[in-house]
């Protein structure tokens, strides 16, 4: 899905974001990342290990993750600009827990422990769209929790906010979530709408790559408003060009200025 190219300007880009918004912290992420350089786990991780998931490519993480940084700005603003309290976290705080939602899709640290392991079964990956494996020498634990172990691990200071942010970025997809989405009482209803922004990037950023794969791969069919029909057929007339991002700008560029 991603050309040579496009997978280094990703990281590139990648890279400088730290520098950007994160100044305070420069030096341990930078840390933390070269280590993960090293085996160039990073610049070429999927972000899901299924193809009708999202982004299950050699550098699907990267991209994944400059996607929701990109949507959690453009909710915020959209919040804001409707009223809704953001006046209660920093744009810094959101924008490292969409740089860091996902981390846990890394690994650990240590040679060989990356979470994805490209599938050797061409059946799977054919006919399943099984494209990775989840690495059975890594222990099992939920994304989120890999994502702030390896934060403390690298000694990566964070603040409550960006703690809840991307401890249940995964909203009510993830049952553990339950109790700070659902209540019916005052006292535990949410102070802060920080991790409610960053699922909805989240989700929009999972469901444009998801839209993009069924486009090119012409394997999902969409509903027009009178019948089923394929992705190809009736996306192009939608969207009439190859890249993914000027697709969705031509759609819905009058909602993201």
């Amino acid at each position: 899905m991603l050309s040579a190219e496009q997978i280094g300007q990703n990281y590139k880009t990648f890279r400088e974001t730290i520098t950007k918004f994160f100044p305070t912290r420069i030096a341990n992420l930078n840390a933390m990342y070269d280590e993960f350089d090293l085996d160039a786990r990073l610049m070429t991780a999927p972000a899901s290990s299924v193809e009708h998931y999202h982004n299950a490519f050699p550098g699907g993480y990267v991209d994944h993750v400059l996607r929701v940084v990109d949507f959690s700005i453009k909710e915020y603003k959209y919040w804001k600009a409707d009223g809704l309290m953001v006046d209660n976290f920093t744009l810094e705080e959101l924008v490292f827990a969409a740089f860091h939602h996902d981390l846990g899709k890394i690994g650990l640290p240590g040679e060989g422990l990356v979470s994805y392991v490209i599938n050797e079964s061409e059946w799977h990956r054919k006919n399943q769209g099984k494209m990775y494996m989840h690495n059975s020498d890594v222990p099992f634990a939920l994304v989120p929790d890999i994502s702030l172990f390896l934060l403390q691990h690298f000694g990566i200071t964070y603040t409550w906010q960006e703690f809840l942010a991307i401890r249940t970025h995964d909203g009510l997809y993830d049952e553990a979530n339950k109790a700070y989405f659902f209540s019916k009482s005052l006292d535990t209803r949410p102070k802060t709408n920080i991790n409610q922004i960053l699922h909805v990037a989240d989700y929009k950023a999972a469901r444009f790559e998801f839209e993009r794969w069924a486009l090119k791969s012409g394997k999902f069919n969409f509903w027009n408003g009178e019948k089923v029909q394929p992705a190809k057929k009736i996306l192009q007339e939608t969207f009439k060009a190859d890249n993914a991002k000027q697709a969705f700008d031509k759609a819905f560029g009058e909602l993201v200025k």
